[in-house]
């Protein structure tokens, strides 16, 4: 059977007999650009810019402290010297306060299977996720649409997360065409394709419409530091903008993301949703945390219905003050393309500090299994590899990967959007009976001891009122001792979550 005959079977499945999760595939409207003369940049003119490939070589530019790693830090040969020792010590510190152990590495220019084959090293070292910074090795799939009926191309750094699973590049052009051979683009998954690690990339050097590429990953990890210090002057709140196609599925949207940000709002009226509006009273201001818009796009613009489309060059010039974007929109964060919006929302502006998004056609979808590990406290990167796992849990299928193998996380994979969020108790009815804290003494001069109603296992984050974290430590059988002495007089929070999910709170009373 050739493969068009057999997408368009695919096509003409009944959904009738489909589970939940797959009905949203074929039930919802895959994001795609909408100009028929659009063509996003080829493999071929990629290739024509990167250096040239050879074996790689490492550099150890910060040492881990222990023999066993968390979280690695790949920058690009030469890059450290351009960031600087003392923001590059601050970022490592910066991730350390989350109990993970870091090293800082530079890397030659090597090929994707090489970089692939060292992340898997780290891995066995007990690394969990990593971030890629600079130029680096970027792999490329292909492949026939199941939506679209039409081949894609595109960048697809997933390749980086599912280490053991095995890449093939069987096919000349897409496997629909049948010429088989080798061209240096991905077209075969098979074995298991579930993700290993999380990563994360941090790339400016092709945003020159917004600045130079130094000064903006420089400025990217100063705000990354102020953030994670000082937070938010306002409290978290979301938006939820759903073009046209996807208006229905408004509150659906808006409920997930509600597991990070209660206060999320939904702009879903098809005669509300328009570029002018996106861009005068939700761009501008300082009012949304985190921004999701849901709309047709390139990697370049927004194509609202009915328009204007929103481009690069005018979020750019707005300036929005949002941290954090889901681009249901496609190609958005094409990072191979100049000045791609999804690197200008998180690294092209003052305030942005990460976007997800897909390199292609499609986007994410199931977003509970993103937004719910946030609201719960997980760093970008683990929320969104608990996403993979869902997505690819039973193998990934031609609708999964038609929508989703262009993700890609742009921006420091560590971050913690719900770290400033006041504490949320989950519906706690399926975990039993409610956690007894008790503190004494309390109000105390610095050092005091948590006690548990019964002998748990947990962790003890405490924060000021300006909802920063400032001390983080484990609590064991039930009971623990805090020492508040190193912080000034006044009210803090001491929140304890367990393995098994159950939360709980004790006001402090720290004494000068």
């Amino acid at each position: 059977m050739s493969i068009p005959v057999f997408l368009s079977m695919v096509l003409a499945i009944s959904t009738v007999n489909m589970d939940q999760a797959s009905r949203v595939y074929f039930e919802t409207e895959i994001t795609r650009n909408q100009d028929p003369s659009w063509h996003p940049g080829t493999y071929e003119q990629y290739r024509e810019t990167i250096p040239e490939e050879g074996e790689l070589v490492v550099r150890t530019v910060i040492e881990r402290a222990t023999d066993t790693l968390d979280f690695a830090v790949i920058l690009e040969n030469g890059l450290a010297d351009s960031i600087g020792t003392a923001l590059l010590d601050q970022w490592v510190a910066d991730i350390e306060q989350q109990g993970m152990v870091v090293e800082v590495q530079e890397v030659s220019y090597t090929a994707p299977e090489s970089l692939r084959s060292y992340l898997s090293d780290l891995h066995q070292n007990g690394m969990e996720g990593a971030v890629l910074v600079g130029e680096l090795p970027v792999p490329w799939s292909a492949l026939d649409n199941t939506f679209l009926r039409y081949g894609e191309t595109f960048p697809s750094d997933y390749f980086y997360m599912d280490l053991d699973g095995v890449w093939e590049d069987e096919w000349i052009g897409y496997p629909s065409q049948s010429n088989p051979g080798q061209d240096g683009i991905y077209d075969t998954w098979s074995g298991d394709l579930t993700p290993e690690i999380y990563v994360g990339r941090i790339k400016t050097d092709n945003l020159g419409g917004v600045g130079d590429p130094t000064d903006l990953l420089r400025d990217y990890l100063e705000r990354n530091h102020t953030w994670r210090d000082q937070g938010d002057t306002l409290p978290a709140c979301g938006l939820c903008y759903v073009d046209d196609d996807w208006a229905y599925w408004g509150p659906t949207y808006q409920a997930a993301m509600q597991e990070l940000y209660p206060n999320t709002e939904l702009i879903n009226d098809e005669s509300q949703t328009n570029g002018t509006d996106y861009e005068q009273n939700r761009l501008q201001g300082n009012y949304y945390t985190w921004i999701s818009p849901y709309v047709h796009s390139s990697s370049q613009l927004h194509q609202w219905s009915p328009g204007p489309s929103t481009y690069w060059y005018e979020v750019r010039d707005i300036d929005p003050q949002a941290r954090f974007y889901n681009l249901f929109a496609c190609s958005n964060c094409r990072f191979t393309e100049n000045n791609h919006m999804g690197g200008v929302y998180a690294f092209g502006t003052t305030a942005g500090l990460a976007s997800v998004g897909s390199t292609k056609s499609g986007s994410m979808l199931n977003f509970i299994e993103f937004y719910a590990p946030l609201g719960e406290g997980d760093n970008m990167g683990q929320a969104y590899q608990d996403w993979w796992e869902y997505v690819s849990g039973n193998g990934i299928t031609p609708y999964e990967a038609s929508w989703h193998l262009g993700m890609v996380l742009l921006g420091d994979p560590t971050l913690i959007p719900s770290s400033h969020v006041p504490v949320r108790a989950p519906e706690l009815a399926e975990l039993g009976p409610p956690l007894e804290i008790r503190a004494l003494p309390n109000p105390s001069r610095g050092s005091l001891t948590l006690t548990v109603s019964r002998p748990v296992q947990a962790e003890v984050s405490v924060f000021d009122t300006a909802g920063r974290m400032v001390l983080r430590q484990g609590l064991t059988d039930g009971k623990t001792g805090l020492d508040l002495s190193g912080l000034p007089g006044g009210v803090y929070l001491a929140r304890l979550r367990t393995a098994g999910g159950r939360v709980g709170s004790v006001r402090l009373v720290r004494l000068d």
